[in-house]
């Protein structure tokens, strides 16, 4: 029986596997353009449902910039496709990385163009109750001088928030100083796959600027 159990499993999963079509014009990225380290279909069980679903990362093979997040959903049978966002359309081309899993929490990010090397990073987890994929933080990073950078990290379902501000001083034996400020901003508790706009990225950019 359990052999059973074991080989039924394995067929649900090949099958929700071959959900996973990457649509026309995209290929899967095999190599993150940041860092060249391999990027590559994850199998997880994103869901919590034993059934293991597939999150990549495609890229358009003509257009410029046109990256997406790609997930098939075994619990809701639905293909997830989310596009990641510069401030534009088509401002800025993107580098994104791999993608990254820790306790089911999902995160995919990338780098803008540009000498400030804008980073961001977006976690993700399935909400059981209300079967939805919840964002539940967010982090940016930039270099924001030639001996300074700036990294946030955002817990969005606390409201807490850490800004770092790295300074780099020759004069001072060529040590780093760090000064780190923690607050808290509730506005952006119950946030789902589907408000990701960039008029969102925009606004949790903004939090933290009285620190930089």
């Amino acid at each position: 029986m359990k052999a059973l159990f074991i080989t039924c499993l394995a067929l649900i999963n090949i099958t929700v596997f071959a959900q996973l079509k990457i649509p026309k014009d995209y290929e899967e990225l095999t190599e993150s353009p940041v860092n060249g380290k391999k990027m590559k279909t994850l199998a997880v069980n994103f869901d919590d449902d034993n059934i293991l679903d597939y999150p990549t990362i495609i890229g358009h093979k003509l257009e410029f910039a046109n990256y997406k997040l790609l997930m098939f959903l075994s619990t809701t049978k639905k293909k997830q496709l989310v596009k990641l966002l510069s401030l534009s359309d088509s401002e800025f081309n993107l580098y994104p990385k791999e993608l990254k899993l820790n306790n089911n929490v999902l995160q995919f990010g990338y780098f803008l163009d540009g000498t400030s090397a804008f980073g961001r990073f977006i976690r993700l987890r399935y909400n059981k109750a209300i079967k939805k994929i919840q964002i539940i933080g967010y982090d940016s990073g930039y270099i924001a001088s030639a001996n300074g950078r700036i990294d946030k990290t955002f817990n969005l379902l606390t409201g807490k928030y850490i800004v770092n501000k790295a300074e780099f001083t020759i004069s001072d034996g060529d040590k780093e100083i760090v000064k780190q400020f923690n607050c808290k901003d509730e506005r952006f508790k119950n946030l789902y796959l589907e408000n990701l706009a960039i008029k969102l990225l925009k606004s949790l950019d903004a939090v933290g600027n009285k620190f930089e």
